[in-house]
């Protein structure tokens, strides 16, 4: 599939997110279904997130070698991903606004036409209010679904 293509398409979410703090690492794992679909060359992901202080729509945007991730609802989030560069954001929650800085590492975007799938693998550093939150390890595997 390229990214001219424009039909939405159901699809199966795997997020699994792998920080790295000090000696330490935490992993989260988030399966869910969401929505894929191609706009103006853009690569769109939407899918929903739920915990004990809501729901949260996310969307991310991935174009050439640049993501944005969005999060609106029970959680707002602004986050751009590009590689080599520092980007400023914000997370707002239930806790109030929280400054964020983006070091993005690096992205990797790969596609299987004939198994329908794909992976979206962001690499960053992340420091929130002045605290660097440590090394972060996205990937947003999604598969379309029948």
């Amino acid at each position: 599939m390229t990214l001219q293509d424009s039909g939405k398409k159901n699809i199966k979410v795997t997020l699994q997110t792998k920080i790295r703090n000090g000696s330490g690492t935490e992993s989260y794992e988030l399966i869910t279904f969401g929505d894929m679909f191609f706009k103006a060359g853009s690569l769109y992901l939407q899918y929903g997130e739920e915990n004990e202080y809501g729901k949260t729509q996310t969307t991310i945007k991935y174009k050439g070698h640049e993501a944005l991730l969005l999060r609106n609802g029970a959680v707002k989030m602004r986050q751009s991903f590009v590689p080599e560069e520092t980007a400023h954001g914000h997370y707002e929650s239930v806790y109030g606004t929280l400054g964020m800085i983006t070091h993005t590492n690096s992205i990797e975007y790969h596609w299987n036409e004939d198994e329908k799938e794909g992976k979206l693998v962001l690499n960053y550093e992340l420091t929130m209010q002045g605290s660097e939150k440590g090394y972060y390890e996205m990937t947003i595997a999604f598969r379309e679904e029948a």
